[in-house]
């Protein structure tokens, strides 16, 4: 055999001795036996403690400033020491979750040297359940440990310290305040609110009022919108329907974030025995009942077997200090609770631009309510007087026809209804924030509406509470004349608006 050959036959020789091998390899690595998985990151847990729920008659409770021993009395757990304290029930469910069924993840130390190093000489959390044959179940929660995401804990009395999962701590970090069971506060429908009244210890008073029935003053005359504000003003004013509809959207919802303490006795640690402000609100909540006996409605003749009735309700909220966390210190009329508040919620409450909620329109009686106006400028006077008489129309019904007369001259009635439209414009457009003096200063326009009897009165019947409304016009800078009505100057009217009325009113005594 050539030397070339034999190099030849060695080679394909290896060749196939590595193939062999190749295929050995492969078969092993495919038949080999499966590898144990790492005990530690694969152990079944611990069982360490299973008790029945409705056996535990007591728990002794301890976390932060909390120590409280729990009873139960037949389905609602009290503190022992405080058995008219209102508890949170979840809460106590949470424990009794925590310590009926505990099973640890391993077991980290049989005899452990030194329980500091696992935060257990003085543990976290500590919880005890008493059943009722007197036997007892311990759980004692330390550190975290860090790289397993559970706690170091000690159970019953055996000594050993085990790994619990971080669920076991969730429901056993519960402080003092914590535990108190918070008041339900009322969820309002913002329709059915009907008066707010924010009283400050200092600054300017805030009350809104929703009256249908005309028992307050109107200062614009109108009697159209129903919404009256009655502070910081003097005398009442009538608010816009829109504006107050935005308005009332801040005080449906009234949260608690949790309650401090259940019967304060000295309020003065929370600013409430001479509060900041109060908050009051006046609304109506919906109550159905099904009728004894079905009616029948007179106007469809359909049978009614249930009413809907509106209840009167009342809320009224202190606000004290503030706590670290800027939240609000707060307490409900007729209760000791002290609870905390969001700030940002309650500052929509209590920052409100009075302002925007104004019905702009200084003096807008209805035409058909007034009497006489009276006017007066630069030392001229005119006087618009009405006559009212009844006539039949073409359907022979009776209807009223009114005469307008300015300065005793008949005015066509499109003529004087445009006139009319152009005096009863004139509006608020900005605030006085400036105290000016106005004793001796002569207005340079007075306008008074004199109104008919009983037009403007309380619907029970009452005496008219109004028989006119004016408003008078002093100087006060380029832009602006200063609104005097109800002996009030806290308004300011576009002087270009009032000059624009009183070329309206020389234009009125010279018509033919």
């Amino acid at each position: 055999m050539t030397k070339r050959k034999k190099r030849n036959a060695i080679t394909l020789i290896s060749l196939l001795l590595a193939l062999g091998a190749l295929i050995g390899v492969n078969y092993w690595y495919s038949n080999r036996p499966a590898v144990e998985e790492d005990t530690e990151t694969k152990t079944e847990t611990i069982s360490l403690a299973k008790v029945d729920k409705e056996q535990i008659s007591s728990l002794h409770y301890k976390y932060g400033d909390a120590d409280l021993t729990l009873v139960k009395e037949e389905d609602t757990w009290k503190s022992q020491s405080e058995p008219d304290r209102p508890l949170n029930q979840d809460y106590v469910n949470n424990m009794l979750g925590a310590i009926s069924d505990i099973s640890a993840d391993r077991l980290v130390a049989e005899t452990p040297e030194n329980l500091s190093d696992y935060g257990l000489a003085e543990p976290v959390s500590f919880l005890q359940a008493t059943l009722a044959d007197g036997s007892t179940v311990t759980l004692q929660i330390g550190n975290e440990v860090s790289t397993k995401g559970g706690y170091y804990a000690l159970v019953n009395e055996d000594g050993k310290v085990y790994m619990l999962g971080s669920n076991y701590v969730s429901g056993l970090q519960y402080n003092n305040a914590d535990m108190n069971a918070e008041e339900s506060a009322p969820k309002i429908e913002a329709a059915n609110i009907n008066h707010i009244v924010i009283d400050k210890r200092d600054g300017d008073d805030f009350e809104l009022l929703f009256d249908n029935q005309g028992k307050h003053k109107d200062s614009s005359g109108s009697k159209i919108n129903t919404w009256y504000i009655l502070k910081p003003y003097k005398e009442g004013y009538t608010a816009d329907e829109s504006a107050v509809s935005t308005l009332l959207a801040n005080y449906t919802t009234f949260d608690y974030i949790t309650c401090v303490e259940y019967n304060a006795e000295e309020l003065s640690k929370y600013g409430l025995d001479n509060p900041v402000v109060s908050i009051y609100l006046g609304y109506t909540e919906a109550r159905t009942e099904t009728l004894d006996k079905p009616e029948t409605d007179p106007q469809t003749g359909d049978k009614i077997t249930e009413k809907t009735y509106q209840d009167p309700k009342e809320y009224k909220l202190y606000l004290g200090n503030q706590d670290e966390n800027g939240n609000y210190y707060v307490k409900v009329e007729g209760s000791n609770a002290v609870y905390t508040m969001d700030a940002a919620a309650l500052d929509k409450m209590l920052t409100v631009d009075v302002f925007s909620l104004l019905n702009n329109f200084i003096n807008i009686p209805n035409i058909d309510t007034v009497d006489q106006i009276d006017i007066n400028y630069g030392g001229t006077t005119d006087t618009v007087t009405f006559k009212r008489s009844t006539v039949k129309n073409e359907d022979g019904k009776e209807e009223t026809k009114t005469t307008y007369f300015f300065n005793g001259k008949e005015v066509e009635e499109d003529t004087f209804k445009d006139f009319y439209q152009v005096i009863i414009a004139a509006a608020f457009d900005a605030e006085n924030k400036k105290d000016v003096q106005t004793e001796g200063v002569e207005p340079v326009l007075s306008i008074t509406y004199r109104l008919l009897s009983g037009m403007i009165s309380y619907s029970d019947g009452a005496s008219p509470n109004m028989a006119s409304v004016s408003a008078s016009y002093l100087p006060y800078d380029d832009s602006f004349y200063l609104v005097n009505t109800n002996d009030e100057t806290r308004f300011l009217a576009d002087k270009r608006k009032i000059d624009h009325i009183i070329d309206t009113i020389k234009t009125m005594e010279t018509t033919k």
